[in-house]
């Protein structure tokens, strides 16, 4: 009798969370800081802070989107529900 194929685990594709663990960005870098103040692309109040493709973004505003969109994959995925 022939040897049974074995069987492969099945690994779900890892995704990398939008945010760190804590849930905080790390804006400390000096070109995260302009001395231009412009209007934040999420609020619309003027702020120095530029993201990482530096685009005008309050630290606050940033962190609010991105566990919005971690938030939607996760409900989309069936790993949490609405």
């Amino acid at each position: 009798m022939p040897p049974r194929p074995r069987k492969r685990a099945v690994r779900e594709p890892g995704r990398k969370p939008a945010l760190p663990p804590g849930g905080l960005l790390d804006w400390s870098a000096s070109w995260h800081f302009d001395e231009q103040a412009l209007p934040c692309r999420y609020c619309g109040a003027p702020t120095h802070l530029r993201d990482s493709k530096k685009s005008p973004a309050d630290k606050v505003c940033a962190e609010a989107a991105l566990a919005e969109i971690d938030q939607i994959i996760q409900v989309y995925s069936g790993q949490r529900q609405l």
